[in-house]
């Protein structure tokens, strides 16, 4: 197995490549670390006022020293958590646009994951509109792993998947099983509602009977007015280390949020998020 850790020489790279290195030590993966840097864009009125080519080659002399550094500091981390066991590529690369660029080197080295970081305690807020990570969810092949700066890692034992019990569920549930296998950790499958027993209780067994003789597995149902707390409180109470959420490719990613559940968690979350990437049903 593969997986691609895009930096960007940020405290928030350096706090997700232990994420990375302990995902792909569960994994037995290897790792390609890149660094992708913008050129500017050569066009000919300007080229008539400064030689383009050289100033672009200023850019990536700079931005090969820092990425040198980069290198070994990304190694020294490794070597402290003792997981310089790890086989792990690095490469340096120019695109005029980064996400493209990320996405394409994730398909050229058939990566089974994309793991990053992002900024801050507001970061999983901030990656749903707009940034490189909301972006990057909604146009990667392969599931996502985001990781905000103030997350710790503390191991990958319980992983959370939120349900709406709508169409299309039992494939995302499917996906994220067969990931918290591979990961070696249990999957909690939650719904928070406010209150509709009898309703919630019909789609939970038909949820449980699909399931039904699979381990590893277990559906709960929190009762609570506050949707953004009742997720809160369960991941808090029950220690969850990861949340999965699904990805329509070829849509407005925003819709995808457009429930309170997810657009308020990411404003208050500090757990790692995995977005599975989920065929829009037509």
């Amino acid at each position: 197995m593969k997986l691609l850790f895009p930096t960007d020489f940020s405290p928030a790279a350096e706090n997700a490549y232990i994420y990375a290195l302990k995902v792909a030590e569960k994994l037995s993966a290897s790792v390609t670390v890149v660094h992708i840097y913008e050129v500017l864009e050569v066009h000919s009125w300007i080229e008539e006022a400064m030689d383009m080519s050289q100033l672009n080659e200023k850019i990536t002399l700079g931005e090969f020293e820092k990425y040198k550094e980069q290198v070994e500091l990304l190694k020294r981390i490794a070597k402290e958590n003792r997981l310089d066991q790890i086989e792990v590529e690095y490469t340096l690369k120019e695109s005029g646009e980064v996400i493209p660029a990320i996405v394409n080197e994730a398909e050229a080295i058939k990566a089974d994951m994309i793991v990053m970081g992002t900024m801050g305690k507001h970061g999983l807020a901030e990656i749903f509109f707009g940034t490189t990570a909301a972006k990057l969810m909604e146009q990667a092949k392969c599931p996502v792993y985001i990781v905000p700066n103030t997350a710790s890692y503390r191991g990958i034992e319980n992983i959370a998947v939120t349900l709406q019990y709508k169409q299309g569920e039992l494939e995302l549930i499917e996906k994220a099983l067969a990931l918290a296998r591979r990961l070696g950790a249990q999957l909690h499958c939650l719904h928070v509602d406010v209150y509709d027993p009898e309703k919630i209780k019909l789609r939970k067994e038909e949820y449980e009977h699909a399931f039904e003789g699979q381990s590893g597995i277990t559906f709960h149902t929190h009762y609570e007015l506050d949707t953004e707390k009742g997720i809160l409180d369960f991941m808090n109470e029950n220690m969850m280390d990861v949340i999965v959420m699904r990805v329509h490719h070829h849509s407005l990613f925003r819709e995808l949020f457009s429930h309170s559940l997810a657009k308020r968690i990411a404003f208050h979350s500090d757990v790692p998020l995995i977005a599975l990437p989920m065929a829009k049903k037509t």
